[in-house]
């Protein structure tokens, strides 16, 4: 639906957005997403700023609020997350898959002025980073993957549920410096256990057993 490429856009980067910038992206007609735009302002999806831009509102904030609150695995892998920031000192990120996509649906930001910013509802190709590549692969091993142009680096790796099948992939992100090459191998390990110990709990007889799975 139309409507819901314009959130996705939206949502997809932080701040406020132009129509022209959101037309470009949802490759919809100007005053489609104008149109659009009016009728998520009115539903309070969307807020309309005062210089014509646009930015998510706190409904769809609400919504998204509550669908994450209400996700079975949402305890274990908040525990996970934290675990992750506190033992690296980095930023860390939970993805899952749709399609060939990655959209990230959960991080915690690090306190070091260098950290990698977190963006929940970013989205990208499966194959861009290491989060995606571990969701594809079929080890539980760590993976690293890195952007030289940006200098960035991710380690991740793959988070099962139920009878074994991929729930998504735990991960951290940082800079050359941030993760230097002689930080990597400890980190790997890291978010090997992070995400082993995550899936522990989430493929359980137990866990299903309590409804929640």
């Amino acid at each position: 639906m139309k409507v819901l490429d314009v959130l996705a856009a939206l949502s997809e980067r932080g701040g406020c957005h132009r129509i022209v910038d959101l037309a470009a992206r949802t490759e919809l007609p100007k005053a489609t997403v104008y149109r659009l735009l009016q009728h998520l302002v009115s539903q309070g999806f969307v807020v309309a700023e005062p210089d014509s831009t646009y930015r998510i509102g706190p409904r769809f904030l609400g919504i998204a609020a509550a669908a994450l609150s209400d996700a079975p695995w949402r305890k274990t892998v908040a525990a996970a997350l934290e675990s992750l920031r506190t033992a690296t000192g980095l930023s860390a990120h939970f993805a899952q898959q749709y399609g060939g996509n990655l959209v990230i649906v959960d991080a915690v930001e690090s306190l070091d002025p260098f950290a990698i910013p977190v963006r929940p509802g970013l989205t990208t190709a499966i194959e861009q980073t290491a989060l995606g590549q571990a969701i594809v692969s079929t080890s539980s091993e760590a993976v690293v993957s890195q952007d030289p142009a940006r200098q960035l680096r991710w380690v991740a790796a793959p988070v099962f549920h139920r009878r074994g099948e991929v729930l998504g992939a735990l991960g951290v992100a940082g800079t050359d410096f941030t993760l230097a090459d002689q930080a990597l191998d400890r980190v790997r390990a890291v978010v090997r256990s992070a995400a082993a110990d995550a899936s522990a709990v989430l493929t359980a007889p137990s866990f299903g057993h309590r409804g929640t799975a």
